[in-house]
């Protein structure tokens, strides 16, 4: 109803400004005859006035335009250069938007603000993708540095066949290392894509955490760590080969982290919203407050002096994140150094 009153009112607005032309057309073209006293026939004198209103409606419309949009046209002039600089790459805008800031329109404030958020989140987009190809090439320089120099090393015929096979050894470490972190960027490339589809199926999910740790039997049993399993049968419906990743990656990090003769514990319960929920707790070096806030970002490491013994590429926590999303699973840590770390991950009812 108000957009239909506003458009009969801008439409009666244009109908009284354009007879108002035509009127002062007329006026003038009556003063123009009585003053130099000429005679046109009545249909040269209808059209002229005709023509000199158009003329009169046209000209005070471009004065009225110039004065009333100059606001506008400041506007799209900086607009237009703000822009251009975020095509150039710059990011950094808040300056060449403080003009537009002062404007007294509110619709331009709000443009503005969204324009400076635009930026600002390209901005983070851009440091984002420098710090991801920085951490790739980290990670893969690193052993193919180690490959490179136990090839050079290799060639020497001198050397015994004990250290040839150490040296051999190494290289195939470094070689499935690498090929870690490619699967994982491919994996985590993959995950990430917008048009993702889960494959959810219904299956038993604490069938699938029993034969998770059975597998890792040999990586627990090595360090001699002591495993306590409270699993409550339960039936999920999600993406089976996904979810088995998440619990696999979870406890071969409380494996990892966990010194020798420690204890791990994973249970399976409801809790008491009705909720499915999954706990991986550890005895293990434990994580600073700091630490947990970044975790689950691609390739962080938390302690790096104790990573680089440890190993890993830092993906496997982010691979986790993600399948967790994609399930609405929520994720809580609870850690502190040198007192072990527990993971509870709740499933949506």
């Amino acid at each position: 109803m108000i957009q239909k009153l506003k458009r009969i009112g801008s439409s009666l607005l244009v109908g009284t400004f354009f007879v108002l032309s035509n009127l002062t057309s007329y006026a003038i073209f009556i003063w123009l005859k009585a003053t130099f006293h000429f005679s046109w026939p009545t249909i040269w004198e209808q059209a002229t006035i005709a023509a000199g209103g158009i003329i009169i409606m046209v000209g005070i419309g471009f004065i009225l335009s110039r004065y009333f949009f100059r606001h506008e046209r400041a506007y799209f002039k900086i607009f237009r250069s703000v822009l251009e600089e975020i095509g150039r790459g710059n990011f950094q805008i808040s300056e060449l938007l403080v003009p537009l800031q002062r404007m007294d329109d509110g619709n331009i404030r709000d443009t503005v603000f969204q324009v400076e958020k635009m930026a600002e989140q390209l901005g983070e987009m851009e440091t984002l993708r420098q710090d991801f190809i920085a951490n790739v090439s980290h990670e893969i320089q690193s052993p193919l540095t180690s490959i490179s120099g136990f090839t050079k090393l290799l060639q020497d015929n001198s050397l015994s066949t004990e250290k040839r096979t150490h040296y051999l050894e190494i290289i195939q470490a470094e070689t499935s290392r690498l090929s870690k972190i490619s699967e994982n960027l491919l994996k985590l490339t993959a995950l990430e894509k917008n048009d993702y589809k889960l494959n959810p199926t219904e299956f038993r999910l604490d069938y699938q955490i029993r034969d998770m740790i059975l597998t890792a039997e040999p990586q627990w049993q090595n360090k001699q760590l002591d495993v306590i399993v409270d699993l409550t049968p339960t039936k999920i419906y999600g993406d089976e080969s996904l979810l088995y990743q998440v619990w696999q990656n979870l406890f071969h990090n409380a494996i990892k982290f966990t010194p020798e003769n420690g204890t791990l514990q994973v249970t399976l319960t409801k809790n008491k919203n009705d909720q499915t929920e999954i706990t991986i707790q550890d005895s293990g070096i434990g994580i600073s407050q700091e630490d947990q806030l970044r975790i689950f970002e691609r390739f962080y490491k938390a302690d790096l002096s104790r990573q680089s013994k440890i190993g890993g590429s830092g993906l496997g926590l982010s691979i986790v994140k993600r399948i967790a999303d994609l399930h609405e699973m929520t994720i809580t840590v609870d850690s502190s150094e040198g007192k072990g770390t527990k993971i509870s991950i709740k499933l949506p009812k």
